[in-house]
């Protein structure tokens, strides 16, 4: 759903396929240059310049999409009933409460609700809008007005997670949106006493589709609404390439049935096993350690094990071991005080801190240093931390996931890794097997693929041809389901046909794995070059070209002779 501001932004949004429009006076202001904060100043009032945006910008070129305005509950210049008639005469279907009296708290929001001008006098216009047929849609920023809207009936909840912002600091960025999910979580277990009822998120450090990928792994919203996040985007083209990404992202993060488990997809035995483990260890508040190779789905693992925890309404923290020198290390772990070395310009909270009483998925833990190892240790011994530079004790309550892209026992057998830690770690290990030993997964982990890539490219790719599917399946895949996803990717952009070839693929015919000595056997270059021929209708040209090889290299091929293959655009 787009928040729009201009005439501009509602067609790119037309477009683009955005589900419906919200109208709120705010959308003036930030046309304007100004945060929406604007819309509560007393520059004029609210319900006019909303019903002037409809007017001049947004109905003449809505081209017939559902509208939600926003309507001001303590306006004393019109009646409700005239108010909201005028909106029905214009073609608006739904009503939601702004400017949203949420905003303001402490004492101001408290003498407002004491003088009868607050979250309750709205929900007595979403009930009045009810009554004369609107769909109606309570926006919330705290579970008390979630609770009174849900009273008086409203079809959806606008769950505010605050205001939209960009972070230039990825790791405050990974932070902030962490701490949004969890505020979200909070506000979206209200809801749970009316499972019927639509939640929407709304603005806070959502700024990109992978924002609200993570947003829609750990959260049970069902869809985004933005304003900022759009408008922002200099010209139409990427407005609608942003929402079409986003598009994406609620089609395939949504998705839900027996061969997926929230982005985790496969239906072979090994993957049907893997998902029966997820669901009878995530309620247990204990420790899991995922392995696999790169590429096969770690993160997204334990993404699923938080989900379904009873923590899931708290944060789930991300950190990447390998990626924080070991210098800031026991920083990044625990905080630091202002002032503690040299750049620590602030205090800033560790990612024990962050993930209290939620979860801390710690990514690569192979990686830890062995100054880090007994760090790691001591807080999982103690349950508490310092801050760098500080003398506060901070009791902490954590889940810890981790995972590592080469065995742990291994290593603690070689000496690499520590043997009291990685038991307290392994309490639960869990395997993920690489793709080439769930081949049979491939034609499912495609079809996910396209549905994604349908949307983000704005086309039709409706599959693969039966040569390219034979091609995949015969490949080694090093990089795992991140590879296979790569792969089709860059054969939707080069190829214009519905159906993709895979010419840009190069099949792999040395079957070693860098991060596995066990391999299977390589397939036969000679029914791979009869199944081409009989594609081709005979035709030996086309044939070496659909296999990407010279004709020598083909002739070669059906003679049943073996050797290194040359590649024709090696």
């Amino acid at each position: 759903m787009v928040v729009p501001g201009s005439g501009l932004i509602v067609r790119a949004a037309v477009d683009a396929g955005a589900d419906a429009l919200i109208v709120l006076n705010a959308g003036v202001y930030r046309s304007l240059g100004t945060g929406s904060l604007a819309a509560f100043l007393p520059y004029g009032n609210a319900n006019d310049q909303t019903e002037a945006l409809l007017r001049e910008h947004v109905l003449p070129r809505s081209a017939g999409l559902p509208i939600v305005a926003g309507v001001f509950a303590a306006d004393p210049t019109l009646p409700l009933d005239d108010r909201l008639s005028r909106l029905k005469d214009l073609g608006v279907e739904g009503i939601t409460n702004w400017p949203a009296m949420g905003f303001l708290d402490g004492a101001t929001g408290a003498q407002l609700e004491a003088d009868g001008l607050g979250s309750t006098l709205e929900a007595e216009m979403l009930a009045r809008a009810r009554e004369l047929g609107f769909v109606t849609f309570g926006f919330a920023l705290n579970v008390r007005d979630v609770e009174r809207f849900l009273d008086v009936g409203v079809e959806g909840i606008i769950l505010d997670v605050g205001l939209t912002h960009v972070s230039g600091d990825i790791r405050t960025k990974r932070d902030d949106l962490q701490q949004a999910i969890s505020g979200l979580n909070q506000l979206s277990k209200a809801v749970e006493r009316r499972p019927e009822c639509v939640k929407i998120a709304f603005g806070g450090p959502i700024t990109t589709s992978e924002d609200l990928a993570e947003v829609f792994r750990h959260s049970s919203i069902h869809g985004f609404a933005g304003g900022s996040v759009f408008e922002r985007l200099p010209v139409s083209e990427i407005v609608g390439a942003t929402l079409r990404r986003f598009k994406s992202v609620a089609v395939s993060e949504r998705g839900n049935s027996t061969s997926a488990l929230q982005g985790v997809i496969g239906r072979t035995p090994v993957m049907q096993r893997i998902f029966e483990l997820i669901r009878r260890v995530a309620p247990q508040d204990i420790t899991v350690c995922i392995e696999g190779e790169s590429g096969t789905g770690k993160e997204l693992v334990a993404a699923q094990l938080h989900r379904l925890s009873p923590r899931a309404n708290h944060p789930f923290i991300t950190l990447n071991c390998g990626a924080i020198p070991e210098s800031l290390m026991e920083s990044e772990l625990f905080g630091h005080e202002r002032g503690a070395f040299t750049g620590a310009e602030r205090r800033r909270p560790g990612k024990f801190e962050l993930a209290n009483r939620g979860t801390l998925f710690l990514d690569e833990i192979a990686d830890l240093s062995p100054r880090g190892q007994v760090a790691l240790l001591r807080v999982l011994q103690e349950r508490e931390v310092s801050r760098v530079g500080g003398d506060e004790t901070i009791p902490v309550d954590v889940r810890i996931l981790a995972a590592s892209n080469r065995p742990l026992a291994g290593l603690v057998a070689a000496g690499a890794f520590r043997a009291d830690l990685f038991y307290r770690l392994s309490t639960i290990s869990i395997q993920l097997p690489p793709l080439r030993d769930r081949l049979d997964d491939i034609p499912l982990l495609i079809e996910a693929f396209l549905t994604d890539l349908r949307i983000r490219l704005n086309r039709d790719v409706l599959g693969v041809s039966p040569l390219f599917l034979d091609k995949l399946m015969y490949h080694d895949w090093p990089g795992n389901v991140r590879e296979l996803g790569q792969v089709i990717h860059r054969c939707a952009i080069l190829e214009d046909g519905a159906i993709l070839e895979g010419g840009a693929f190069e099949l792999c015919t040395d079957f070693s794995s860098p991060e596995s000595s066990a391999a299977p056997s390589p397939p036969s270059n000679h029914v791979l070059a009869l199944h081409a021929l009989r594609q081709a209708n005979g035709n030996k040209s086309k044939a070496a070209a659909a296999l990407n090889v010279t004709r020598k290299t083909f002739y070669r091929w059906l003679r049943g002779e073996t050797g290194k293959s040359t590649q024709a655009n090696g």
